[in-house]
């Protein structure tokens, strides 16, 4: 390889992720505003601020009731930490999604977030919960 060359991939490297870090760190800092707007019974809300991607594949009163359950079922949120993450670029937008392990009042669940983030802004994609609590109580 040329050096010219070498150094246009690895501009091109760092400039990618330098996005994938702001990406990320978005995405990052709106889980735990979900957790506070959940904690507040924001449901409508969260709907209201998603993307058109979680409005197209859920109803408002579906969504919410979801939510509902989730906040009557396992309570308030006690700590949240990361157990995984993916990006992924598309000409839509950059797609991020969070692994997460929540410890609630009343039991503890797996959740996963997909943000869709444009202009530095973390929009709501997609939510899926899964903890024994929800079922169980």
């Amino acid at each position: 390889m040329t050096r010219k060359l070498l150094a246009l991939l690895l501009s091109i490297l760092i400039l990618a992720g330098c996005s994938a870090s702001a990406d990320m760190s978005a995405a990052e800092a709106a889980v735990p505003k979900f957790h506070e707007m959940l904690d507040g019974a924001q449901f409508d809300d969260i709907y209201a601020q998603s993307a058109d991607a979680m409005k197209s594949a859920s109803s408002q009163a579906d969504f919410t009731a979801l939510l509902e359950a989730v906040h009557r079922k396992l309570g308030h949120t006690k700590s949240s930490t990361k157990a995984g993450w993916g990006v992924n670029y598309q000409t839509s937008g950059t797609w991020v999604t969070l692994n997460y392990k929540t410890v609630y009042d009343s039991g503890a669940a797996q959740e996963q977030f997909v943000f869709l983030v444009k202009d530095k802004s973390a929009l709501l994609a997609g939510y899926h919960v899964n903890s024994n609590a929800l079922i169980l109580k």
